[in-house]
């Protein structure tokens, strides 16, 4: 998983930034085609979320983050575009960043140092996704995607690492019974290096339950792993639920919880939010 040393920074963000391209702009590129009138009007989706993690990742002081993240979401014929602008607060004695909109354990061993407060805006996170295959009798739903954090948080408080990461991956989805629906995603991402730091590149796998419950409440049950960053430290394991609610007008109101599994993740995470269509 980690990189070649001898690979040069230059080269190496010029990797990233063609892989972004590819990755994002594929999907984008379908506006460059003529589109039928339906997809011409494409929805737009706002969301927004209260997320709270703790936990100690493996070390002696407990980190506490608050992530608020803002996404503005396109609709296109058979694709989307989001971009993500998150305001982030975290207490913690720096051995915890943001990486990728998610708490990472970034030091090894178990040390003690002061714990202090820091917030501001957080890595603005670009994402898109391109249909592969769309879901039938006796089919399945399959994405393209690709995702690009821009380094826009501030690395010296602990917000983020300083550095851009790319990432793609397969996005699945196969209705196995009425109300039933089994996700499944896979991404593999480049992790940006600050100087003087060995980050590995990480893989991350879900696995997903979505159950229709009625006509308008949803319930979303997955499991999550990736490898660790930082080697020698343990990867992230989680489960999570959330439960959503559909009220008129194309508002979505949701609320969840997670459970750390291993001590590359926060012992426990909650969250609420909504979303509006237009």
């Amino acid at each position: 998983m980690n990189r070649t040393t001898g690979q040069k920074p230059a080269e190496e963000n010029i990797m990233k930034i063609l892989l972004a391209l590819v990755c994002i702009l594929t999907t984008a590129s379908v506006r460059a085609e003529p589109q039928p009138a339906a997809a011409q009007a494409a929805d737009w989706k706002f969301s927004t979320s209260v997320n709270f993690d703790t936990g100690r990742y493996g070390s002696e002081d407990r980190t506490n983050s608050v992530y608020i993240p803002f996404t503005l979401k396109r609709y296109l014929t058979n694709a989307d575009l989001s971009v993500t602008v998150p305001y982030l607060r975290q207490s913690s004695s720096g051995q915890v960043a943001w990486v990728g909109g998610k708490p990472v354990r970034v030091t090894k061993g178990r040390v003690s140092v002061a714990t202090s407060s820091n917030s501001g805006l957080g890595d603005i996170i670009l994402h898109g996704t391109f249909g592969l295959k769309r879901d039938g009798p006796g089919s399945f739903d399959l994405g393209l995607a690709g995702k690009l954090k821009l380094p826009t948080a501030d690395e010296k408080k602990g917000l983020g690492t300083g550095k851009m990461d790319v990432g793609t991956g397969l996005e699945f989805a196969k209705e196995f019974s009425p109300g039933w629906t089994l996700l499944a995603d896979g991404y593999y991402t480049i992790i940006g290096e600050p100087a003087g730091v060995n980050f590995n590149n990480q893989v991350s796998l879900d696995l997903g339950i979505y159950r229709l419950l009625s006509e308008r409440v949803s319930l979303t049950v997955s499991y999550e792993t990736q490898n660790s960053i930082v080697s020698g430290n343990p990867g992230p394991r989680s489960i999570s639920g959330t439960l959503a609610y559909n009220v008129p007008d194309g508002v979505q109101l949701f609320g969840g919880a997670a459970l750390g599994l291993s001590d590359g993740s926060p012992e426990i995470g909650v969250s609420g939010g909504f979303s509006q269509r237009f």
